[in-house]
């Protein structure tokens, strides 16, 4: 039997019940969603969105926004309409593949398209998870189809950002869609000289400004520190919904 947990996001604003085992929300749908350029009166599309951490948490940031979802698990899925309900944030929800999406999601366009695919090396482990016997869009959906469909779903000089590890940076470039451009990557890094394990990659359709790497997202200070505490403006991100200004398109 599946067991689940409720957990507190930007010091509380949120609660998301998510599995105890498997894929679990930590701060990576928190810090896309912070980095999400929105403004009232626009919609978003979250593609793989779990249990909708990620939108639920632009819901908080910002109001009057319209939330579409879509999950091909179908207890992330069903934890996404039970948060929605929790967190009093409306997520029109379906569960169902990227590639076989229904009219409710193709007669629409959207202001921003989002994504945090779930690639690992399914040989190992992670956080003492066998991902080779867990299933997920990898399995079936390569990073080619999600930049597909990102950039068919969204509105003209709309944006699309995806948080992906950095070292399928590369992968992600070689199919990068050509109605895709103003691509901005801004890396995270634990600390000042570290390397970027993940990134944040944007891109704006029909975009013509030029390739940008912007100032690295810092999560912690220097290692002297005794006590680990985020950096000011992390901790302001991570609990109190705040967003993260560091990218022009």
């Amino acid at each position: 039997m599946t067991e689940f947990t409720k957990d507190s996001f930007l010091g509380g604003g949120i609660k998301i019940w998510q599995p105890k085992k498997g894929y679990r929300a930590g701060i990576d749908p928190i810090l896309l969603a912070a980095s999400v350029n929105i403004s009232e009166g626009q919609n978003v599309l979250d593609l793989g969105c779990g249990v909708g951490t990620a939108s639920f948490a632009i819901g908080y940031r910002v109001k009057n926004v319209e939330l579409y979802g879509v999950e091909i698990q179908k207890v992330h899925a069903e934890l996404a309409d039970l948060n929605s309900k929790e967190n009093g944030i409306d997520l029109k929800l379906e569960c169902s593949d990227i590639l076989d999406l229904s009219s409710n999601i193709t007669s629409k366009s959207f202001d921003h398209v989002i994504a945090n695919p779930p690639y690992f090396d399914r040989k190992f482990s992670v956080r003492g998870i066998n991902l080779s016997k867990e299933k997920s869009l990898a399995d079936t959906c390569p990073i080619a189809e999600w930049l597909k469909v990102a950039a068919k779903r969204v509105k003209p000089k709309g944006f699309v950002h995806f948080i992906v590890r950095s070292d399928r940076l590369l992968e992600m470039f070689s199919y990068m869609p050509k109605s895709l451009g103003s691509l901005v990557i801004t890396p995270i890094i634990s600390r000042k000289d570290n390397n970027a394990k993940l990134t944040i990659l944007h891109a704006k359709k029909n975009g013509r400004a030029g390739f940008i790497i912007s100032s690295p997202i810092i999560l912690y200070p220097s290692k002297n520190n005794s006590v680990e505490k985020y950096n000011p403006e992390i901790d302001q991100v991570l609990r109190h919904g705040a967003s993260l200004k560091n990218w022009d398109l």
